[in-house]
Formats: structure tokens, sequence, C-alpha cells
């Protein structure tokens, strides 16, 4: 009997091991995702998948992941590869830039999935979409949306009490001073911290654009009706500075008005992270003194 007891308790041990092995290759086994697009990483980020990234873009934040390797836009498919991606995230403005490399990917196996930087309405959608891919929650992705959104026009909403809805323009690019299109994702930015957009009935530059056309002698007109705050967007698709807009011959219109320079990242780009931060600033360039 007690040799039996002591085969059974061997048999036992070597299930344990067997068990635990087992459970160390799944833990291994851990879904690896390359992305390449901004929106993609800090969403990614912001729903608690930063830990399956294991390789970003080039135009992410640099304060952002900063040890994890940054792949350039044109990068070939074989330092893609290197990184043994099971999923890599894009968008088409990315696949019709680099499509060779994006054909070779998905050649080896990988899975490309393209998600498209989203509208305001579209963002809970996109959220799911890309929860799925991470192997998150997708009803808790939504609801993270709908925290932040909710946090954000609160404090709006704290710090405006006695004060009145700032009028407000937004240069979204200096080139025949294009403004952000009445549905785009800055637009809704400025209305969830109760800023009443000046360009409301700008039409967009084309279909699906975030980008409206207005010009400079609009804005003097609108300029005259009393504007409270002149953004000015700076990143890839608007190099003007706050300095900038202070050199330009009209600037003197601007005397009585507030202006502020947020980064593009903050105010136009579809994200967790960029909804916090940018209303955070839209808040202090509104209410603050």
């Amino acid at each position: 009997m007690a040799h039996l007891r002591k085969i059974k308790n061997q048999i036992t041990i070597f299930l344990t091991f067997l068990s635990v092995f087992a459970f160390l290759g799944e833990a291994e086994a851990i879904l690896r995702v390359v992305s390449l697009y901004a929106a993609h990483t800090e969403n990614a980020v912001a729903l608690g998948a930063a830990g399956l990234l294991v390789g970003i873009s080039a135009h992410d934040d640099p304060e952002l992941l900063p040890k994890l390797p940054r792949i350039p836009p044109k990068a070939g498919a074989e330092v893609i590869l290197a990184m043994k991606p099971d999923v890599v995230l894009t968008r088409s403005f990315s696949v019709g830039q680099n499509l060779n490399t994006y054909k070779l990917l998905k050649a080896a196996g990988v899975r490309v999935a393209v998600l498209d930087p989203p509208t305001w309405e579209k963002f809970p959608d996109y959220l799911k979409e890309l929860a799925l891919l991470l192997e998150v929650d997708p009803v808790v992705a939504v609801k993270q949306f709908r925290k932040s959104s909710q946090f954000i026009s609160d404090e709006a909403t704290t710090r405006s009490r006695g004060k009145k809805a700032p009028l407000v323009f937004v240069e979204s690019t200096s080139p025949e001073l294009r403004t952000c299109a009445p549905d785009s994702w800055a637009a809704n930015l400025l209305a969830l911290v109760g800023g009443r957009n000046a360009a409301g009935d700008a039409v967009r530059t084309s279909s699906g654009s975030a980008v409206a056309s207005w010009g400079v002698e609009r804005l003097l007109r609108t300029l005259k009706s009393g504007l409270d705050v002149y953004i000015v967007q700076h990143g890839a698709m608007n190099a003007a500075t706050l300095a900038d807009v202070k050199k330009r011959s009209w600037a003197p219109a601007l005397k009585n008005t507030k202006i502020a320079e947020i980064p593009e990242a903050y105010l136009s780009r579809p994200s967790l992270i960029g909804l916090e931060k940018g209303g955070k600033m839209l808040i202090d360039v509104f209410y603050g003194e």
C-alpha cells in the first residue's frame, strides 16, 4: 500500500509539473502587435494593452512607450517581420503609401488590420473593433470613452461657472486658412468643453475630410462680430505656431481675442489620450485667467 501511495504521489507531482509548463507555454503565447498609426497606439495604451505592443509608429509621441522600436512610414516588410507580429494595426493612408510592404506582411501570414480614423459618432464602433483585435473587452472599451467624455464635460462645467460660452475659431491649416469641419473630432471636442464654433457652417474641402474652407476675409468678418478665442493647431497638418500667427499682417485684428496654440495630436487625433489631454487644454484656454 505504501508503495502504491508513493507511485500515486509521483504521478500527482508529474501531472502538476505538466500543468505548470502548459500554463507557462500559454503565458508566453501573448499576442504581439505592431501599431503603425499613432491613434491606434494611444488607444491601445488607454485600453490597457500596452504590453501587447512590440513596435510603434515613428510618428508616435516620443514620451509614449519610449523603449519600443519606432517604425518609419515606408519601412520594408523585413523590418516589421523581425518583430514577429501577429497583428499589424494601420490605416488606409499608410497602406496606400507602402502597398508592397503590406502585401508581403499578408503573404507571411500576419494579420493586417486597417482601421481608419473614425468620426466622433463612430468612435465607439472603432473602439469595439480595436478592442476585439487586442483581445480586450469591447464593452469596457466603449465605457472608457463615455467615462473620459463625461469627465471632460464635468470639468468644463465646473470651470465655466459664471462665464459665457466662448466663440472659438480653429486654424487647422495655415495655407488658405482652413478650419475644422463642423462634424470633425476637433469640432466635437470644442463643443464638449462648451465652446461655440465660429465656423460652424464651414464646408469641408472634400468628402470625409476633417478640414473645411474659410479664408482670411471671412475670418476678419467673424472677428468683427466678436471672436473670443483663436486656436492655432500645430502639427503635421499645420507648421504655424502662436508666434507665427502674431506676425501676420492681419494679426492686429486679433487684439481683443485670446490666441492659443494646441498640438494637433490633442485636438484632432481620435484617441482616448488625446480626448483627455486636449479637453484639459481647451478648458484652461477657455476658462483660465
